[in-house]
């Protein structure tokens, strides 16, 4: 099942058109308090073509984002970062979540080294502790595509080489407004299977930064989830991100720019295509 948020509601994709749900819920994750498969018994009271929608993040405000790093070894050598022997990660709110096609703010403060990273995410469906690698898919609601869009000049300043000595910092450098595009749908476990094997891209202005495939990571989806639940307690609603490969702007120091458009596409999953613009000023 492909499952829609949209202006006019909680959809289900079938073909070119989304069939709008007869459903009291306001996103995906208010939903999963009821259980996912609810989705798919829904009675339909419309019927609207995917290509007249506005979507909308799948989940509207996320409890908790977590940001596994250091997941591909491309990037890991790109970024001149020690090869991790286990699943590294921050936590940040979900007040950056966005929309698939809404607009990436380049922030007033730091403008001139904002990053894309294309990442595969799952969403939470129930709460888990210490939640073992064979027991984690039983945790996914789905699978969504994610931009975790970077300051990078923010988030290396509290980093010594490659390591964190600030996470607050590297928190903030995550943290603006509008930096977490997410979507376009959340896309059930039954359609993509376990064996992930995804192509995942990045343009911008249609020229290919990143192009890899998600069977490159260093650490899987459940070992990632394994991992942070040992130490975060998760709960429905929280996406986890499980890294980007490389190609990203750090490495070759061509960040983003107003006027930009950044397409990520993870094979499966559906396109997030966000237009660069600078952040408004704040009235003085």
């Amino acid at each position: 099942m492909r499952l829609y948020r949209t202006t006019a509601g909680l959809a289900r994709g079938e073909g070119d058109e989304l069939a709008l749900l007869d459903l009291p819920h306001l996103d995906v994750a208010d939903l999963l308090s009821e259980g996912i498969e609810r989705a798919r018994r829904a009675r339909v009271r419309s019927r609207i073509p995917i290509h007249d929608a506005v979507l909308l993040s799948p989940v509207a405000l996320p409890g908790t984002v977590v940001i596994a790093g250091a997941n591909y070894r491309d990037h890991v050598t790109e970024a001149g970062m020690p090869t991790p022997t286990a699943p590294v990660f921050i936590t940040v709110t979900g007040m950056s979540a966005t929309g698939p096609h809404d607009p990436i703010l380049l922030p007033a403060e730091a403008p001139s080294q904002v990053d894309y990273e294309a990442e595969l995410a799952v969403v939470i469906s129930r709460p888990g502790r210490d939640i073992p690698v064979g027991r984690a898919w039983d945790h996914v609601a789905g699978l969504i595509a994610v931009n975790d869009v970077s300051a990078r000049d923010v988030q290396l300043a509290a980093m010594t080489e490659g390591v964190v000595t600030d996470i607050d910092g590297v928190r903030r450098g995550k943290s603006f407004p509008h930096f977490k595009p997410m979507g376009p749908a959340l896309v059930t476990v039954d359609e993509t299977g376990t064996d992930l094997d995804l192509a995942i891209r990045t343009y911008v202005n249609d020229e290919v930064r990143q192009d890899s495939r998600t069977s490159e990571m260093i650490f899987s989806v459940p070992e990632v989830i394994s991992h942070v639940s040992a130490t975060t307690p998760l709960l429905p609603g929280d996406v986890v991100l499980t890294g980007t490969p490389g190609g990203v702007a750090l490495a070759t120091g061509h960040y983003l720019r107003s006027g930009d458009v950044v397409t990520v596409e993870i094979e499966g999953l559906g396109r997030l295509r966000n237009p660069v613009r600078m952040a408004p000023t704040a009235p003085r």
